[in-house]
């Protein structure tokens, strides 16, 4: 998979190949942050390695960033970081990672309640507390939202 780049005053970068990279984002870990590190790791680079940084810590050079102001993929002035990733990377179509989008999205801004917020809130606060760290509650996050996709996934119809 490729995306392109972010433009920058010199005008747009190449496409940048998305295997086997490094992805950063920032400490503390909630709705956004973790349904981009499990959409990742789940469907754009399986064999990525994350990287959680705290806030003042620069990303490691050549690491693809997310969710933090300056980063590959950030929130825009309507979307949060995952919705913007969708849609950059050709996966906004997809019904169920769209549906996925809207639950973090009202978890994040608290606008347009979607009623399956409220449970995704209760478990991923279960998965904070449960968890001694960032890897572990990525790992306690990618289970509800695997539950989430799978309950919202809709094979096309032959």
């Amino acid at each position: 998979m490729l995306f392109p780049a972010q433009q920058d005053s010199a005008g747009p970068r190449p496409l940048e190949p998305l295997a086997n990279r490094v992805w950063a984002t920032r400490k503390p870990l909630w709705a956004d942050r973790l349904a981009c590190a499990w959409l990742i790791r789940r469907f754009v680079d399986p064999e990525g390695r994350i990287t959680w940084l705290d806030k003042a810590q620069a990303a490691p050079q050549h690491a693809i960033g997310f969710a933090f102001d300056g980063a590959h993929f950030r929130n825009s002035a309507t979307r949060v970081t995952y919705e913007e990733m969708l849609e950059r990377l050709g996966l906004a179509r997809n019904r169920a990672l769209a549906r996925i989008g809207r639950i973090v999205h009202y978890l994040e801004v608290q606008r347009s309640p979607v009623p399956e917020a409220a449970g995704v809130q209760t478990l991923l606060q279960g998965a904070r507390r449960r968890a001694g760290g960032e890897d572990e509650l990525l790992r306690e996050a990618e289970k509800t939202f695997d539950l989430l996709y799978d309950a919202f996934y809709e094979p096309a119809s032959r």
